[in-house]
């Protein structure tokens, strides 16, 4: 029988090594607190709660960052980098 450790022992021979393993490594993980920055606790799949405050914020599954802010705001550069473009090749032509 396999061996289950920390916190996913809860699910027994349940839902596959993997999903087991990154549920244990989600909860151990140390994420910080974007208000306060105290430490974050799983409370469920997406769902993160602050220890301190107590405020619940929404992230990834199994980390609360997903890079997806980094994204955006990489998207909303080239954006305004693409209307500076097109205002210089107004300029130009008119």
């Amino acid at each position: 029988m396999a061996q289950t450790s920390g916190s996913s022992k809860r699910f027994g021979a349940r839902y596959g090594n993997r999903i087991r393993k990154n549920v244990d490594e989600a909860e151990s993980r140390d994420e910080e607190c974007p208000e306060c920055g105290a430490d974050l606790e799983r409370n469920a799949a997406g769902i993160w709660q602050c220890t301190k405050c107590g405020q619940k914020f929404t992230g990834g599954s199994y980390e609360f960052d997903t890079g997806a802010r980094e994204r955006l705001q990489k998207a909303l550069e080239l954006e305004e980098g693409f209307e500076e473009l097109e205002e210089a090749k107004e300029e130009i032509e008119g």
